[in-house]
């Protein structure tokens, strides 16, 4: 151990000689001294450059988190023109559900959900770009305005669902409602109180009466299961459907049935010949409507009637 820190304590000498006519320089420096230099000397080389390397990453970081920046505004914008083509597609289903005589579902789109504009973020991404003011925008904000939109959405086709189920409702509930003429005639007797033809006494007429030819086709109203198909006493042959919704119809004096109990129908098929069975002056159709087992005035339900 002596020898070695007498080596460290030997001088050694470096000569610095020039290329002039100038005295040449000469060091005698000890040998422990000149380590300590040369390991300060890496240290120092090492420590800078770890330095730089964390400055370079500290530079690509930050050029990351502007391009990231730019990519959140850019979607602000986005969501800001899906939050308009949204607000379209609300004041569309207002006015569907109008014209499809639709209660108002406002509440289903937008209770909840909150009113007001959009944010200056939303109205100007493209200018907040330019003006370099990236820290406006966080990823909370662009997160919690997606989560709001996509509720929007649910809202929004959870409305049109409806839509669909009321416009099928309406489809179906017209198959089953009354709404075409029976038969091609003349309407003879109407709805209510007259004098029987017959008997000349004053009595409640139930339906309506439409002369015609023998023979003529006699056509169900809606769709519906036929309930009776048979002889009755004063209506002469007869035919009973239910349609369902409440309605009823009944078809009288008629020359021959086509149809029998149990059978299904649609609207406009032929179901029976007109005739003059019955009690009955002449060649016509007894034709009655009831809703909720009660008779209602035929009228209002031949298309065109009151035209």
């Amino acid at each position: 151990m002596k020898h070695f820190f007498r080596k460290l304590k030997k001088k050694i000498t470096i000569v610095f000689i020039h290329n002039e006519d100038l005295k040449s320089l000469r060091l005698n420096l000890p040998l422990f001294l000149l380590l300590i230099c040369f390991f300060a000397w890496t240290t120092l080389t090492l420590w800078a450059g770890f330095v730089s390397g964390k400055h370079i990453d500290y530079l690509k970081v930050k050029a990351d988190n502007k391009i990231m920046k730019m990519r959140m505004l850019f979607l602000s914008d986005q969501i800001k023109k899906s939050k308009e083509i949204l607000e379209q597609i609300k004041q569309n289903d207002e006015h569907i559900r109008s014209l499809l005589a639709m209660d108002s579902k406002r509440i289903i789109i937008e209770d909840g959900l909150g009113y007001g504009g959009p944010t200056p973020i939303e109205s100007s991404a493209l200018s907040l770009i330019l003006s370099g003011k990236t820290n406006s925008v966080s990823y909370q904000n662009i997160a919690d305005r997606s989560s709001d939109l996509f509720e929007e959405y649910k809202a929004v086709i959870k409305s049109y669902n409806e839509i669909i189920e009321h416009i099928n409702f309406q489809r179906e509930k017209f198959r089953y409602t009354p709404s075409i003429w029976p038969c091609n005639g003349i309407v003879s007797s109407m709805f209510g109180f007259r004098l029987h033809p017959i008997f000349k006494n004053k009595f409640f007429h139930t339906g309506i009466d439409i002369a015609g030819k023998r023979g003529t086709s006699v056509n169900s109203t809606a769709d519906g299961v036929v309930i009776f198909a048979g002889w009755r006493r004063g209506y002469g042959y007869v035919i009973s459907i239910e349609h369902g919704y409440g309605y009823r119809t009944v078809y009288a004096h008629l020359a021959k049935m086509l149809v029998q109990k149990g059978e299904f129908v649609v609207k406009g098929q032929e179901i029976a010949k007109m005739g003059n069975t019955g009690r009955s002056t002449g060649p016509h159709l007894h034709y009655e409507v009831h809703y909720n087992n009660r008779p209602i005035n035929p009228a209002k339900y031949l298309t065109g009637y009151f035209n």
